[in-house]
């Protein structure tokens, strides 16, 4: 037939509606998928590639993917066999853009540049209202409201800004001691104290050298966690989501596949979640 005359997943057997095996297993391969994050196109894309057609002699577009997802019949009824759980088919629906013309979140459009998946780091994308997902390691997408990813994130920056001493930098290895330069200009220092006279400009040029010799044993992330805690000190309370200190001070915001939140600082610290 040309035109399909039942919802694709069913056919007619002995005068009655019946489940069409390939069929209805392509039905919930497709809730699975959009569930997923999956779009129209890639699922007309992949459906054609699986060689199921939507009918014979028409490959699969948008519109016939549109019209599984929204089909109710699904669900069962009098008529129609159940090819799908009232789960499967709600999920699905509660991953339908929204097309509300609301317009996204200032808030959100900050975090976006920092979204990245806390599984691989990769970047993850907003697939549509309320859904990020990494295409990098195709984990279950997290499921996080604008308003809760907002909320954790401001939540997260709050805490750090009303205790910076929490900003640690990461475990520096093992060392001996000091280094050979500390210990050359210590030397230094301690010879021009010894000294029977006193040459006060030679002494502060030792102070000086033995202060930069420890200022270089120094790593980034020592020298990033003062900055990020001077910055968190100066800062000023702040009702809502600061993202101009965000962008301060994160890395990245790391996203969940639970819809859990953390910070990566820059220092390389992750907080949260």
């Amino acid at each position: 037939m040309a035109n399909r005359k039942l919802p694709f997943g069913y056919c007619l057997r002995n005068g009655q509606v019946r489940e069409e095996a390939t069929e209805a297993e392509m039905v919930r391969l497709i809730f699975r998928r959009y569930g997923e994050g999956a779009s129209y196109g890639t699922l007309a894309d992949e459906l054609n590639a699986l060689g199921c057609p939507y009918a014979p002699g028409r490959s699969w577009n948008k519109n016939m993917v549109a019209r599984v997802l929204q089909d109710g019949r699904y669900l069962g009824s009098a008529e129609y066999p159940r090819l799908l759980s009232p789960e499967l088919f709600h999920h699905a629906q509660s991953a339908r853009p929204d097309v509300s013309g609301r317009l996204e979140c200032p808030e959100i459009k900050d975090i976006r540049v920092l979204a990245r998946c806390a599984q691989c780091h990769e970047p993850m994308r907003r697939m549509r209202k309320n859904y990020w997902y990494c295409s990098n390691c195709m984990a279950s997408p997290g499921k996080i409201m604008d308003e809760a990813l907002i909320l954790c994130v401001e939540r997260l920056l709050r805490s750090l800004r009303e205790h910076p001493e929490t900003i640690s930098p990461a475990p520096a290895p093992a060392s001996d001691g000091d280094s050979e330069a500390v210990q050359v200009a210590q030397e230094g220092l301690a010879h021009e104290l010894e000294r029977t006279e006193f040459d006060e400009t030679a002494a502060k040029a030792q102070v000086i050298a033995l202060a930069s010799a420890r200022f270089d044993t120094l790593g980034s992330g020592d020298y990033e966690t003062m900055r990020l805690r001077h910055l968190l000190d100066s800062a000023k309370p702040c009702d809502d989501l600061d993202t101009a200190l965000l962008r301060q001070v994160a890395a990245a915001v790391l996203i969940h596949p639970s819809g859990a939140v953390s910070l990566k600082l820059k220092n390389g610290q992750t907080i949260g979640g």
